[in-house]
């Protein structure tokens, strides 16, 4: 596989690995630490989960892009990295 295209899905993953953990952080964290009397999670009043979701769906193009990766790379080395990454991924995702 050219390296250039190596380069845009390493990129890529990282890009979405962001895009997940930002979609995944409690907003009001600043506040909770200027403000010690506010207990943790009492300015969240929506219970919604859509981060997570949001999460989930940046987490399956993350999985279907290794896929596309792995089936066009021809070197083993670059496979066995493709699915570190993904288990990486999913294993971010599923700590958070």
């Amino acid at each position: 596989m050219n390296k250039f295209i190596r380069i845009v899905f390493i990129l890529f993953y990282l890009l979405c690995m962001l895009t997940i953990y930002l979609s995944m952080v409690d907003k009001y964290d600043v506040v909770y630490d200027m403000d010690p009397t506010l207990p943790q999670g009492s300015l969240n009043t929506s219970s919604s989960d859509n981060g997570k979701i949001f999460g989930g769906l940046i987490l399956f193009f993350i999985f279907i892009s290794q896929i596309v990766f792995f089936y066009f790379e021809k070197s083993q080395k670059w496979k066995w990295v493709t699915g570190i990454m993904t288990a990486l991924a999913f294993l971010f995702f599923f700590i958070r």
